[in-house]
């Protein structure tokens, strides 16, 4: 209805709406071109109907009744068709500025809290994902420092003093932090907080060399007559281990409902299922379990000090798995110069050269391969590698099968070589053989 808009026209049209609410009535103004009145329930505004320069019909909203009154809002439709006129749009504008508020809303919170939404979205989500949050800003994580700033105030120049700081102490680690820290940046970019990665031209602080250290056999008598004194959890978790050479994380993680534990007339049909979410790789593996592997896993399910209820082989809480390795590998590592000292009758027996319990993985790598003529292809996907043994692109592309009968037989002749020159003979090398270090490892 086009009219020459009054406020008694106006206010009529509202209680009209007001009275039967299924009703939507819009007043045409007569005198400015466009201009809209719209009665509402709850609200009544003015818009402007126009054509914008590109031939799209548009309404322009102006304001609302009885803040914007008719000759306001008759002067905002001059205003925006002028705009129109001269190829802007009004709407167009609004929405800038209206994700501009939003960005400076977002930056003027604290790294902090930019931090806790990056978890609840990004990481909250991820296997490891808490373990990301303490690198970042946990006691001894990277941006620490940094927690009350804004994000849009840190310096590329701060990132890479942090990192250089950090390397001093843990080369690896801030290699690690570093990586970390950039995809949280790359994340504020695209939510807008942040225009750019302040850490994105930061050089990793150290150079990362693929570990080489591995243990010899003698080596392996130590840690498994070393693991045995531990009581549950880490004496079959260590052992585990050196006999299945999956992550650390993944074995203390192992749940019962995932094991298949066959029979004792076939113990060698056993089979683990780790799942996607479990590994590293993020694809599900069976991994074939020898007899000797699942001999150790049903001694700790069995253990009287394992909590009967849980659903888990390694805990000693019975909700969550065993944790604590930092000290349990304290306690090896006593345990296995204990063992030397009284060996050798001497307070200054050498220590065993430093090791990770990762280079377990390589230890069975190694010998499985030189010993046992394993095929690289195999071994890697045991180890759930993408090929590291071989780095061309066919070999890559085959290591995606499963493998799982060549696997099985790998595994299987892995355990019998630890029972023949490991665990038979453990008791009898430990106490008779002289310690040698030996320079391959």
């Amino acid at each position: 209805m086009t009219i020459s808009l009054t406020k008694n026209g106006i206010e009529a049209a509202i209680g009209k709406v007001r009275a039967d609410p299924t009703k939507r009535i819009e007043l045409r103004d007569d005198k400015e071109g466009g201009l809209v009145f719209r009665a509402g329930e709850r609200s009544s505004t003015w818009s402007l109907a126009v054509r914008l320069q590109d031939g799209q019909r548009s309404r322009i909203k102006l304001g609302t009744w009885p803040g914007m009154g008719i000759a306001e809002a008759r002067a905002a439709a001059r205003v925006a068709r002028t705009q129109i006129d001269q190829g802007s749009n009004p709407n167009e504008r609004k929405r800038v500025a209206r994700r501009t508020a939003a960005i400076a809303a977002l930056n003027r919170k604290t790294l902090s809290e930019v931090i806790e939404d990056y978890h609840a979205a990004v990481l909250s989500h991820h296997r490891r994902g808490a373990q990301t949050k303490r690198a970042l800003d946990g006691k001894r994580g990277l941006l620490r420092t940094l927690l009350n700033r804004e994000p849009g105030s840190i310096m590329q120049a701060e990132i890479s003093d942090l990192v250089k700081k950090h390397a001093k102490t843990a080369p690896i680690a801030a290699n690690r932090n570093l990586a970390y820290a950039s995809a949280f940046f790359n994340w504020c970019v695209d939510e807008g907080v942040l225009s750019e990665n302040p850490a994105k031209k930061v050089r990793k602080p150290s150079r990362e060399n693929e570990r080489e250290r591995f243990h010899t056999i003698d080596e392996l008598r130590e840690i498994w007559a070393a693991a045995g004194t531990l009581g549950y959890p880490f004496d079959q978790l260590f052992r585990l281990l050196i006999v299945l050479p999956n992550r650390r994380e993944e074995v203390a993680a192992m749940p019962i409902e995932h094991l298949d534990l066959a029979t004792d007339q076939s113990p060698d049909e056993a089979v683990w299922l780790l799942p996607s979410a479990r590994t590293k790789m993020n694809n599900a593996l069976r991994v074939p379990l020898s007899a000797l592997a699942r001999s150790i896993i049903i001694e700790a399910i069995e253990h009287p000090d394992r909590p009967k209820d849980s659903k888990f082989v390694f805990t000693t809480t019975g909700d969550t798995p065993v944790s604590g390795f930092t000290k349990g590998r304290r306690r090896l590592d006593k345990a296995i110069q204990d063992a030397r000292i009284d060996r050798m009758e001497d307070e200054k027996a050498p220590e065993m050269p430093h090791w990770v319990v990762h280079d377990l993985r390589t230890t069975f790598n190694t010998h499985a391969c030189e010993i046992l003529g394993i095929p690289p292809h195999v071994a890697d996907r045991i180890l759930n590698h993408v090929a590291t043994a071989t780095r061309s692109k066919i070999m890559r592309v085959y290591n995606k099968s499963e493998l799982f009968e060549p696997r099985k037989e790998a595994l299987r002749a892995w355990a019998s070589l630890l029972e023949q020159r490991v665990i038979s003979c453990c008791s009898a090398a430990v106490s008779a053989r002289p310690i040698v270090v030996d320079s391959a490892a």
